[in-house]
């Protein structure tokens, strides 16, 4: 039968390692987000909400993680410690990190509230912490870990920070700017004339996908609003298409003017017989008369 010491070490190490997974699939599903993968077979309210939902119930594992070593026989944690990093005097640097990741992703959390009152630019740059509160999280583990005698856990905590990098490379500007730069020869085949952009803004939801795929078209500013370009070359045609692809709200329309008008197909039946500009009514050219 296991001590108090023992159960509350269990409880510790389980709620911390579901506190990790479910911060690490919040942060995948937020790269996720970011480049609009899966809004085509998805509604986009959804993905936000599991994104939410997991984020949450990832905050308050991490949560109880910390205050159980609290209550820990023994206890060598203080309470100062949990929040101020840097001061556990037996782990400075492991426990120190974590406290740090932990704090960012709780106001990452807490800044969805205030969004509109930060401004769309601040709020994104303030979320894109979050990458660094999960990397700060992995070293805690690595660091202060007494459950990483195990490779297969030391396997999973190191493979799920390499996945998260190496989808965070893929789905940088720089990395949609090279895409760009390779889909430049399926743009050959759409070169007509130019396309008009327009943008419902009742229906945008301003979260910046159309930006990250056509940056030189669309700009989410500081205020929340949108600015973009009302119509665009056929060399820009293609991240403009993927632009309005990933829209979740679906609030970009593009039009461009046709260069081929087909008419309706004739009507069954002798075809009409010219009519001669000399002849008015069916019959001959009269010379008008004039009378005195």
């Amino acid at each position: 039968m296991r001590s108090a010491e023992q159960s509350l070490h269990l409880v510790a190490a389980t709620t911390g390692f579901l506190s990790f997974f479910l911060i690490w699939a919040t942060v995948l599903w937020g790269l996720l987000l970011r480049n609009g993968w899966a809004l085509t077979w998805v509604r986009h309210s959804t993905l936000l909400a599991t994104h939410t939902t997991v984020a949450l119930f990832g905050l308050c594992l991490g949560a109880v993680h910390a205050g159980v070593q609290l209550v820990k026989p023994g206890n060598l944690f203080r309470v100062v410690d949990l929040f101020v990093p840097f001061t556990f005097w037996r782990d400075p640097i492991g426990v120190g990190v974590g406290v740090i990741g932990l704090e960012v992703l709780t106001t990452v959390a807490v800044s969805i509230v205030v969004q509109r009152f930060l401004g769309y630019g601040r709020w994104r740059a303030l979320h894109a912490l979050s990458y660094v509160a999960f990397t700060l999280i992995v070293a805690h583990i690595l660091i202060s870990g007494s459950d990483l005698g195990q490779p297969v856990l030391v396997a999973s905590v190191v493979g799920a920070w390499l996945l998260t990098v190496v989808v965070w490379l893929v789905t940088t500007p720089v990395a949609a700017t090279l895409r760009r730069r390779a889909d430049g020869r399926t743009a050959v085949k759409q070169r007509s004339q130019e396309i008009n952009v327009n943008v419902n803004a009742q229906r945008c939801a301003r979260f910046g996908f159309c930006e990250h795929e056509a940056p030189d078209v669309f700009r989410l500013r500081g205020d929340g609003r949108l600015a973009y370009r009302a119509s665009v070359p056929p060399a820009e045609a293609t991240p403009v298409i993927r632009a309005a692809e990933v829209c979740p709200a679906r609030a970009i329309t593009l039009t461009r003017v046709p260069t081929t008008v087909l008419t309706p197909q004739p009507s069954t039946g002798p075809p009409p017989r010219p009519v001669s500009p000399a002849l008015v009514g069916g019959g001959r050219r009269r010379t008008p008369r004039y009378r005195d």
